[in-house]
């Protein structure tokens, strides 16, 4: 019997092999055979690293106490072995398995067991894993070998190794991993990942999943579930140009993002009491970073997409950086749910295996699939990714935060303050006031309920002509303070911390021109950026450190500002620019790397050596060098001009 490939290919051509030669007929079968070539086989892997592989193995059968099993002789009670110790790994191309082995052999006289005699070593099995139509996993031993204590081949009694050949062999033997719930998963997950119109499409690419080849690979197994992608869902022509998103779609496009920011949140949250190195820490940093700076291009550039796309593009690149992390930390422990962090790693990588065949398939990332992939790696059914703006003890913590700052002043749940009248006796009132008076009640506690104290206290941190200059240098003290204190809390090289302290200088220079409020026709606010996302003196960004610091705070309390904006600028530098610049960078393009990320996110840091290698700094680049040139020279009375000096 022959065999067919896959495509299809054989079974259309038999019937026309007679007629091939004819020049029509070979026209007619080109041009069906795009038709032919439309549905496509992809491949969705299960992938599991030998750590995991070793967990599920010592779930299913080193169930004994310290992760053993013992092997009982059916026949002969006075046989046992204790089996211990299991590692994996790749050789040969065929999976090495190893165990530690403890063989003691008796003969049963007078009622017991006697003449014991034991064996200690180690046993290593070469293995050919499968997979049957079921979806068990299983390994089939083809070699094999023994190796005494030392861990050198070794010779046995022909009584200790007739134990191990009946009883050691077929423990490994009879070993299976069941992968049919995690599939399941993964099948249910991906099913929400469609929009309700290509549904059917779907449902046959899922129904077409069956079981692929094995591979092994130096770091991991991978079990290929094979899908039948089918007829590409329709699409929609470009538009041409790019157009602003409508009131709908951006309401549309902020929910999607922050049920996506919210997931992200939830499942780190599974990451809070490993024990992550501080590179790994800075891996999820910049990952949750960069994926919210995105959010806020999004937000503020044209876009002619309801932000699906965008989404759903964020989730891979962003799983991409994330998921060595998750490996690393999660599916080692076999107490541990082992199967759904598989079958969440699988949808996520199914997810990603998908994408990349572009946008036939019409993939979006709803907020059902979040759902439940973070009930997946969350072990909880109570998920719901309401978003929230409040500080997050657990993802600081992942992030390699400290403690949260705390507010020390006054903060309000308001946009603006009113300013009261002069209180220079009833008749410099008006109506109102004299009203309010005449009730008893005070003109501030009329406006907005400010005591004249946290008002006064509001007020000393607004730049007017008279005060420009006592106002630079009370800034310029509060800084000088607010940047002691980070390096004390984060400390700082002590070769770079005079650098330090004039790039702090300069980024709320570049930022704000020092100022935290705004008073205009008898109303105080705090400073927003123009596309109203970042705020206060340091203008830190509400959407992109969000959970990291308190949002009421960063408007109303001055110096909890600038204490978040420092430490941003700490972390930065001290765990991003510094490394990636080394000893030979100079002062100047430390500062203007610093900046870079400060501006548009860990994501702009290689960017900003392209351009500085180039020769080609952009407008952000140069307006923060002449703002730092000017700290490191004492010009601060140039930032008079700014401030309506």
């Amino acid at each position: 019997m022959k065999r067919h490939n896959q495509s299809g290919f054989f079974p259309v051509c038999q019937c026309l092999r007679p007629v091939l030669k004819h020049a029509f007929l070979i026209a007619l079968f080109l041009t069906c055979l795009p038709a032919l070539a439309r549905a496509e086989t992809v491949k969705l892997p299960i992938r599991m690293d030998y750590a995991m592989l070793r967990a599920l193995v010592i779930a299913k059968a080193f169930t004994g106490p310290n992760e053993t099993a013992a092997v009982v002789s059916k026949t002969d009670p006075c046989r046992k072995i204790l089996v211990s110790e299991p590692k994996f790994r790749m050789e040969k191309n065929l999976l090495r398995s190893e165990a530690r082995l403890h063989v003691d052999a008796g003969a049963f006289l007078a009622g017991a067991c006697r003449l014991s005699m034991q064996w200690d070593g180690y046993i290593v099995l070469y293995q050919r894993p499968r997979i049957d139509a079921s979806w068990v996993l299983s390994f089939e031993s083809v070699d094999s070998t023994l190796l005494n204590e030392h861990h050198d081949p070794t010779k046995l009694p022909d009584l200790i190794w007739q134990i191990i050949a009946e009883q050691v062999y077929d423990f490994f033997d009879r070993i299976q991993i069941n992968l049919a719930p995690p599939v399941k998963d993964v099948k249910s997950i991906l099913l929400s990942l469609f929009p309700e119109d290509n549904r059917q499409g779907a449902a046959r690419l899922i129904e077409s999943m069956k079981p692929g080849p094995i591979q092994m690979l130096p770091d991991e197994i991978v079990v290929d579930i094979l899908a039948d992608t089918g007829e590409p869902a329709a699409q929609q022509e470009p538009s041409g140009s790019e157009r602003a998103l409508s009131p709908e779609e951006t309401a549309a496009f902020i929910q999607a993002w922050e049920s996506y920011d919210t997931f992200l949140v939830t499942i780190l949250q599974t990451l809070v009491n490993e024990p992550l190195t501080q590179e790994e820490r800075s891996v999820i940093f910049a990952a949750i970073i960069d994926a919210r700076y995105r959010f806020v291009d999004g937000l503020t550039k044209p876009q002619s997409h309801s932000g699906r796309d965008f989404v759903r593009d964020q989730f891979i690149s962003t799983w991409n950086r994330l998921s060595p992390v998750f490996r690393a930390h999660l599916g080692k422990d076999p107490s541990q749910a082992l199967l759904a962090y598989l079958a969440f790693f699988s949808a996520s990588d199914a997810l990603s295996a998908l994408d990349k065949l572009g946008p036939v398939l019409g993939i979006e990332i709803s907020r059902d699939g979040l759902i439940r992939l973070a009930r997946l790696v969350t072990q909880t059914e109570q998920v719901s990714l309401q978003s929230s703006d409040a500080v997050d003890l657990g993802l600081r913590k992942v992030m390699g935060f400290g403690k949260p700052i705390e507010s020390v002043g006054p903060v309000y749940d308001t946009e603006e303050i009113s300013v009261p009248e002069p209180d220079n006796g009833d008749g410099a009132l008006s109506p109102i006031s004299r009203w309010f008076r005449s009730l008893g009640i005070s003109v501030c506690e009329a406006a907005d309920s400010i005591s004249p104290a946290e008002l006064e206290q509001i007020r000393q941190w607004i730049a007017t002509p008279g005060n420009i200059e006592n106002f630079v240098q009370q800034v310029q003290v509060l800084l000088a303070d607010v940047t002691e204190a980070d390096m004390k809390k984060n400390p700082v090289p002590e070769a770079y911390r005079d650098l330090y302290r004039n790039i702090i200088t300069a980024t709320a220079w570049q930022e704000s021109c020092f100022r935290q409020y705004l008073q205009v026709k008898g109303k105080i606010t705090y400073l927003r950026s123009y596309n109203n996302t970042s705020v206060g003196m340091m203008q830190v960004n509400e959407k992109v450190w969000k959970n990291i610091y308190d949002i009421k705070a960063l408007r109303w309390d001055i110096r909890y500002n600038a204490q978040a904006g420092s430490e941003i600028v700490n972390q930065y530098f001290t765990r991003f620019v510094l490394p990636k610049a080394g000893k030979t960078a100079d002062g100047d393009t430390l500062a203007g790397a610093m900046y870079a990320m400060y501006n548009s996110g860990p994501g702009d840091l290689n960017n900003y050596f392209k351009r500085k290698a180039a020769g080609k700094p952009n407008m952000t680049d140069k307006l923060f060098f002449q703002k730092f040139s000017w700290v490191k020279q004492n010009q601060m009375n140039n930032i008079s001009a700014c401030l309506g000096g």
